[in-house]
């Protein structure tokens, strides 16, 4: 990860939550929240302003979330407008909120890929049959469509 991570708490009126780093999680427990939830929001902004909310596969691979879907998607389209994104995630009571810029990545690295690939098949594979090859992100993941035949 490249990027300094900064620990605080939400910007709320005085007597709401302790201001003190008492209760804080460490980043080790932030980072095994990120790793084994299942369900993230993505939030995104509309090009009028409006805020986009929406539930998201993802896997925490090398202090990085990864997650996928069409480009056709609002929240996609969003994402190409303004790179910003807010994210987060629970897992029990712990839960974890973020901010980060997004980058388009296509080719990623194969040691990478197919770390991205078994946590994405140990999350969603039983419950949704939803197991990935590594190799369809060496090669840059493409969404493709069904033809109904006749």
């Amino acid at each position: 990860m490249t990027d300094t991570v900064i620990r605080d708490r939400p910007d709320l009126p005085k007597g709401y939550i302790s201001r003190g780093p008492k209760g804080l999680r460490t980043w080790a427990d932030a980072e095994r929240v990120l790793r084994l939830g299942r369900w993230f929001w993505i939030a995104t902004t509309d090009p009028d302003g409006r805020p986009h909310l929406v539930q998201q596969w993802a896997a925490w691979v090398d202090g990085v979330l990864w997650f996928e879907g069409s480009e056709r998607t609002r929240w996609a389209r969003n994402l190409a407008r303004d790179r910003r994104v807010g994210f987060g995630t629970q897992v029990g009571t712990r839960a974890v909120m973020a901010e980060a810029v997004v980058d388009v990545v296509r080719g990623v690295d194969r040691a990478v890929a197919r770390r991205i690939a078994a946590q994405y098949g140990a999350k969603y594979g039983r419950t949704f049959s939803y197991r990935p090859k590594a190799e369809q992100y060496v090669k840059g993941h493409r969404t493709g469509r069904r033809r109904s035949s006749t």
